[in-house]
């Protein structure tokens, strides 16, 4: 009994997040809402946040083309990010694409304006604004100069 408490114990170690504890899906709200992150965002040259959602209930989708009805209940555009910085400094993300990966259908967020300069950055606030509600979101960021991919790790 107490070597199969050490491997349950083991295993779910396994699947944990940075220090431990699992990436928290976050629901996302119509509107304007700010995700309080546990860890910042730090970004080498072009970022992008990939927001895969599984839950898709709330969005009327089942069966079928699930391809093509989730792009029809999350159109281009339906929902952007905004970034900030310790000394302020903004950047925003645009709705451009979708992904697809395990079950997942993801809303890609790329930068609206890619030439910003000055690379590293650090953004420490991140607040999304969207036209559809999204239940159990988890968040991906990607930073393709380093060709490094992290998951947002909201607050519990």
């Amino acid at each position: 009994m107490l070597q199969l408490l050490v491997n349950l114990l083991l295993i779910s170690v396994v699947h944990c997040g940075k220090e431990g504890l699992p990436v928290t899906p976050v629901d996302v709200e119509v509107g304007r809402q700010v995700v309080d992150l546990r860890l910042p965002l730090e970004m080498h040259g072009g970022g992008r946040l990939m927001l895969f959602v599984r839950d898709l209930r709330n969005l009327g989708i089942s069966g079928g083309d699930v391809v093509d009805q989730f792009k029809t209940a999350v159109p281009e555009g339906s929902v952007r990010a905004f970034l900030t910085g310790h000394n302020g400094e903004q950047l925003t993300l645009e709705h451009t694409g979708y992904s697809f990966y395990r079950g997942y259908k993801g809303l890609v967020l790329s930068e609206a304006d890619p030439s910003a300069s000055g690379w590293p950055k650090l953004y420490n606030q991140l607040e999304i604004d969207s036209k559809t509600a999204l239940t159990g979101v988890r968040m991906v960021w990607i930073d393709r100069s380093v060709l490094q991919v992290w998951d947002v790790y909201p607050r519990l």
